[in-house]
């Protein structure tokens, strides 16, 4: 049975969880960038910006893959499709193993492509 009433204040609650939580982030980021600078001065920066949004892509692919997967996999069961779980799981798999390979094959590339780098 529903809840009747606003959804507001959990709305609230959850975007303010998601904010603290970013703003702890950025925090660890930002200390982090002053003891990079301070141990290994412009090198090391210029390797951490090159490095954040490398691994921001590669985790925001499984996070994206994994909870739409997820939510799309639970759909599936809740209406109690034939297989239909099992089909999203599998593809979900596979699209992670396609991301993994092309991931691998770019950290390949550019190792051989700046091998001092």
């Amino acid at each position: 049975m529903a809840k009747s009433g606003s959804v507001f204040p959990e709305f609230i609650r959850y975007v303010s969880l998601n904010v603290l939580g970013m703003t702890g982030l950025s925090c660890y980021i930002l200390a982090d960038t002053l003891f990079i600078a301070r141990g290994l001065g412009a090198q090391g920066l210029a390797a951490l910006n090159l490095a954040v949004p490398i691994y921001s892509l590669i985790n925001g692919t499984g996070l994206m893959t994994g909870i739409g997967g997820a939510s799309w996999y639970s759909i599936q069961k809740g209406q109690k499709a034939n297989g239909g779980g099992d089909l999203v799981f599998t593809q979900s798999l596979l699209l992670l193993s396609a991301f993994s390979l092309i991931y691998l094959i770019c950290g390949l590339f550019s190792h051989f492509l700046w091998p001092g780098f």
